[in-house]
C-alpha cells in the first residue's frame, strides 16, 4: 500500500513540475511576443503607418499599410530587433519561392520532395535595389508539417500584393 502512495506522490510531483515548466515557458513566449509587438507598434507610429493586414510568424511580425503602400517587417533575433520597410511603389514583382536543399541521385526514390524543403519565402524584386525576402518557413525553426499552412499564408500575401500591384499599374494615381 505504501509503495502505491509513494509512486502516486512521485508521479504527482513529476506532473506538477512539468506543468510548472510549461507554464513558465508559455509566459516567457507571451512576454517576448508582447515586447516584439510593442517595438512593432512603435515603429509603425514613427513611420506614420496604419495597418490593414498583419501576419504573426514565429519570430517576426509583418503588416501592410494599404493606403501608404508599405509593408513593415519586424524580426527578433536573440535579444535584438531588426526591421525593414518595403515600399510597394518600388516593387517590380512579388512571388512565393520554395528553396530546396541538395538532392542526390536516387534520393527521391526513398524520400518525398518536401523532405528536402529548406525554406518558403515571399520574394520581392525591387527596382534598382537588391531583392528582399520575408521568410515564412525554414526547416531549422519549423516542423515539416507546418510547411503547408505557412505556404498557404505566403500565397495569400502574394495574391493580395499582386492585386495591389495590378490595380496600381492600372491607375497609378491611387
Amino acid at each position: 500500500m505504501s509503495t502505491i502512495i509513494i509512486a502516486a506522490i512521485i508521479i504527482g510531483s513529476i506532473v506538477g513540475l512539468c506543468v510548472l515548466l510549461v507554464s513558465i515557458h508559455n509566459k516567457e513566449k507571451r512576454r517576448e511576443m508582447n515586447n516584439l509587438l510593442k517595438y512593432f507598434n512603435q515603429l509603425g507610429t514613427e513611420n506614420g503607418l496604419s495597418f490593414s493586414s498583419n501576419e504573426f510568424l514565429k519570430n517576426k511580425i509583418m503588416a501592410l499599410d494599404g493606403l501608404n503602400r508599405k509593408i513593415l517587417v519586424v524580426t527578433k533575433e536573440g535579444n535584438y530587433y531588426g526591421s525593414y520597410l518595403i515600399d510597394l511603389n518600388q516593387v517590380k514583382n512579388c512571388s512565393v519561392k520554395k528553396v530546396y536543399g541538395t538532392i542526390n541521385g536516387g534520393d527521391l526514390k526513398n524520400r518525398k520532395l518536401e523532405q528536402f524543403l529548406e525554406k518558403i519565402v515571399l520574394h520581392f524584386e525591387i527596382y534598382n535595389k537588391s531583392s528582399v525576402e520575408i521568410i515564412f518557413y525554414t526547416h531549422f525553426e519549423n516542423h515539416i508539417y507546418e510547411s503547408i499552412d505557412l505556404e498557404k499564408k505566403a500565397r495569400h500575401w502574394e495574391a493580395i500584393l499582386s492585386k495591389m500591384q495590378q490595380s496600381h499599374k492600372a491607375n497609378p494615381l491611387l
